[in-house]
């Protein structure tokens, strides 16, 4: 098996019209869907095409929106490097994502701005090497090694429940909701399963949380709203000490994020919110609504769901929000 070359932790080419990188940047969020096409048209047969080549050409086209904006291309050429390694019995991945350089500087030049052309060609060139390098093929995860990842949740479920039996209540409620989410914004088999996990035990660290706060029948003060939010990190820490389940932790830490940087544990921006967490913060808060409160009546759905839209771009992700209005009409 071949040896992984590390990446540098920033990657950067050189460096040429600063001035225009936002309108850039703008531009391609603005097309990425035309950009994703154009991916695809150059390099892949039309009987060829899924869902899962589309999302990664999609991923690409905002994953370098992001890079153009903020002149670090490292985390790009990294995802596209662990994309790779993902994927590495297709073929057609590292052909896709070497036509998404091109594809995407097509974008510039309709718009006339031509100052980084330097540094789309080394982006170009980086991207190339990457996705060109030899890979061993990966074999999908063993079936008793997900049984164990299915043990592991029932337990730590079945501890929620003898800790607050309403809190594991709502946390499977969330799990359905996230697949069927998932199932809606077109997620690969793999992938809904994932957010539904993460859902499952998104809320585990309220273990932590002392029940007098959990089981308030009032709104809770500014004190013991603080304590309550420890639950984010608390938990993300718990799935993190657990090896089969360590790659959930950044949906159970990060559920509680928002997309204006509001949000906590750790005020994440948009851009670094990984959509796992994106769809259990729209599944759990939704959930939270239309059930029963100490202190509050149920919403009804539709009231829940105006309020989701109402916070759309703010607080949560509106194409999750979207897939959520799908679920509820179109009954997923």
């Amino acid at each position: 098996m071949p040896a992984k070359q590390t990446l540098p932790s920033r990657w950067t080419p050189p460096l040429q019209g600063r001035d225009d990188r936002t309108a850039i940047a703008g531009a391609v969020r603005a097309k990425r869907y035309a950009v994703a096409a154009a991916m695809l048209q150059r390099v892949v047969r039309r009987p060829e095409i899924n869902v899962g080549i589309e999302l990664t050409a999609l991923s690409f086209a905002e994953r370098f929106a992001d890079s153009i904006a903020s002149g670090d291309w490292s985390t790009l050429v990294g995802w596209i490097d662990g994309v790779c390694d993902k994927y590495a019995e297709m073929p057609v991945i590292p052909r896709l994502l070497c036509a998404g350089t091109s594809a995407t500087m097509a974008v510039v030049s309709e718009l006339g701005l031509a100052g980084h052309k330097a540094e789309l060609t080394a982006v170009a060139e980086e991207i190339e090497r990457i996705a060109r390098r030899p890979r061993a093929s990966a074999a999908l995860v063993a079936t008793d090694t997900l049984d164990e990842i299915d043990v592991l949740l029932g337990e730590l479920v079945a501890r929620l429940e003898a800790s607050d039996p309403l809190t594991a209540e709502h946390s499977r409620a969330v799990g359905v909701w996230c697949a069927r989410i998932g199932k809606r914004m077109a997620l690969s088999r793999s992938e809904t399963i994932y957010v539904s996990r993460c859902g499952l035990i998104h809320d585990i660290g309220k273990m932590t949380t002392p029940p007098e706060i959990l089981n308030a029948p009032r709104r809770l003060t500014q004190n013991e709203m603080n304590v309550m939010r420890r639950h984010a990190e608390a938990g993300g820490a718990m799935i993190a000490a657990i090896p089969l389940l360590a790659h959930h932790t950044p949906a159970v830490r990060g559920h509680h994020e928002r997309l204006d940087g509001r949000g906590y544990p750790d005020g994440l921006g948009a851009t670094h919110i990984p959509l796992s967490a994106r769809i259990v913060a729209v599944a759990d808060s939704f959930n939270a609504m239309i059930g029963n409160r100490p202190y509050r009546l149920p919403m009804r759905p539709t009231t829940a769901l105006e309020e989701l839209q109402r916070h759309a771009g703010t607080q949560f992700d509106p194409d999750v929000i979207d897939a959520m209005n799908d679920v509820l009409t179109k009954r997923l």
